[in-house]
């Protein structure tokens, strides 16, 4: 799952550094000069502000999505650990109840000697 994280993370590094080099060129094209009978929705200045906006939403993406990640991963190792105790409650509970064998040297061996 981290190999998905770090490949998302690496394709969004490139696609910011694609639409700095758009914005770039765009502003290469705008200091070479413009047409005067350009229309309003054609103004290269309006579209980089556009650009300037899809970044900025861009990197809050990327926030939300490494918060995500951060939170899934402190989900998983809470769940692990549950699921750990839990085994472990129900092997205590199989041995005392002489469904299991006890064997020495394990966890709920202690248990098992005080019973007797």
């Amino acid at each position: 799952m981290e190999t998905a994280v770090t490949k998302l993370e690496t394709l969004f590094q490139k696609v910011e550094s694609d639409l700095d080099y758009i914005r770039h060129r765009l502003e290469f094209e705008i200091l070479k000069g413009l047409p005067d009978d350009l229309a309003p929705e054609e103004n290269p200045v309006a579209l980089l502000e556009e650009i300037s906006v899809v970044k900025s939403r861009f990197k809050m993406l990327c926030m939300k999505m490494k918060k995500v990640f951060e939170e899934q991963r402190e989900s998983i190792k809470c769940i692990s650990a549950a699921l750990v105790n839990t085994m472990k409650i129900v092997w205590v509970l199989k041995q005392r109840a002489g469904l299991e064998p006890s064997s020495s040297g394990s966890t709920g061996s202690a248990s098992s000697e005080e019973e007797q």
